[in-house]
Parts: structure tokens; C-alpha cells; sequence
């Protein structure tokens, strides 16, 4: 009797552990959906910003890219500008010594005017400083005996500029005969500077001239007694 009581007390009792083990589960259930939710949109997260970096890479590689070959065109355009500019040297040096004799032959002249007797040492010294550099010591003293012939004559003055030995003074008209050199950042930063620190100025500055105001009427008082 005893155990047939206990035994239906304990099946009414299933169902109800059957019940709560149902909802334990459920919730758990729910949990690992909820985390794995989460998970997935993590990830998904991770996977756009993954993609969103790796795009912005390309880009900034064939931006880099862009620039190397944009870099790379220009050297090769000043490599070859050089070059023919190497070549033009080598071809003025050949020539000089043939020209030479008569240029200077032409200077010697005594008739005709002087810029037309000194264009020849100065086109010769002009030759010289391309084929040589601008400091070579002969184009140099041959363009100086130009100047002997012709004092006025730009190209020359220029030239001589060039090779730094010596400085001339360049005249208005010598100076148009060259593009002017652009101003130097620093020099051109230089006014607007110093207009900073003019609106920078402490308000104290202004404080001594205020008090020596008083000073100014003493004046117009010294005046009668110097009269008397």
C-alpha cells in the first residue's frame, strides 16, 4: 500500500520535472542561438571590414602605382633631355677649335662697331662655357675680352655672372634679356609674418605711450617762460 502511494506521488511528479527540464533546455537553447547570433554577425562584421580594407589597399597600391609610373615617365624625359644636352656639348666642343680662329679674327677688326668686333669672343666664350661649364677660365677671359671691346653687352655681362669668379652689374635691359628668378618661399612667408606678429603684439606695449601722454602739454608751459 505504502508503496504504491509512494509510487503515485512520484508520477505526478514526472511531469513536472519533465516540465522544468523542458524549459531549462529551452532557455539554453535560446542562449547558444542568441551567442550564436552574435557570432554570426560578428563574423560578418569582420568579413565586410576585412573586404573594406583590402579594397582600400588596391587602392591606395594603384595610387602608389599611378604615381611610380607618373615619376618614372618624368626621369626618363629628363634622362633624355640630358642626354641631348650631353650630346649638344660634345658636339660644340668639336666644333670650337674650328671656329675659333675666325671669331677671333673677327674681334681683331679695327673697323665696324664695337658690339659686332666683340660678338665674336663672346659667342666663342658663350661656346666654351656650354661645351666646358660655365667656370672654364678660357671662355671666361675670352668673354672679358669682349667686355674690353663691348662694356654693354648683356650676354656677356650674364655669362660672367654665371661663372661666379666676378660680379657685374646688370643694367635694366641686360636684366629682360633672362626670365626673373622666382622669389624664395621663405622671402615671400617674410610679410606675412611679420604681420602676425604685429597683430600678436601685447596690448602692453601700448601701455607707455599712454602714460607719457601727460608729457606733451609740459611743452606749451616751458614756451612763456623762455619768452620772458
Amino acid at each position: 500500500m505504502t508503496m504504491n502511494l509512494m509510487q503515485g506521488k512520484a508520477a505526478r511528479f514526472v511531469p513536472i520535472i519533465l516540465g522544468l527540464l523542458a524549459l531549462i533546455f529551452a532557455a539554453l537553447a535560446a542562449m547558444f542561438a542568441s551567442q550564436a547570433g552574435d557570432l554570426e554577425a560578428s563574423l560578418a562584421e569582420a568579413h565586410a571590414g576585412a573586404s573594406k580594407a583590402q579594397q582600400d589597399a588596391q587602392a591606395a597600391k594603384k595610387k602608389a602605382d599611378d604615381a611610380l609610373k607618373t615619376a618614372s615617365t618624368k626621369i626618363a624625359a629628363l634622362e633624355a633631355e640630358r642626354a641631348e644636352a650631353e650630346k649638344l656639348k660634345l658636339l660644340l666642343a668639336a666644333i670650337e677649335p674650328q671656329i675659333a680662329p675666325a671669331l677671333e679674327a673677327a674681334s681683331r677688326v679695327r673697323v665696324g662697331k664695337p658690339d659686332a668686333r666683340a660678338a665674336g669672343l663672346v659667342g666663342l666664350g658663350l661656346i666654351g662655357q656650354v661645351a666646358h661649364g660655365t667656370k672654364n677660365e678660357t671662355a671666361l677671359q675670352t668673354l672679358d675680352r669682349g667686355l674690353a671691346i663691348d662694356p654693354a653687352n648683356c650676354a656677356a655681362i650674364h655669362a660672367v655672372n654665371l661663372g661666379g669668379a666676378k660680379k657685374i652689374d646688370v643694367t635694366p635691359e641686360c636684366a629682360a634679356l633672362l626670365p626673373a628668378a622666382a622669389p624664395a618661399p621663405a622671402a615671400a612667408a617674410a610679410p606675412a609674418k611679420d604681420a602676425k606678429a604685429a597683430e600678436a603684439k601685447p596690448a602692453a606695449d601700448a601701455k607707455p605711450a599712454a602714460e607719457a601722454k601727460p608729457a606733451t602739454p609740459a611743452a606749451p608751459a616751458a614756451a612763456p617762460a623762455a619768452k620772458g
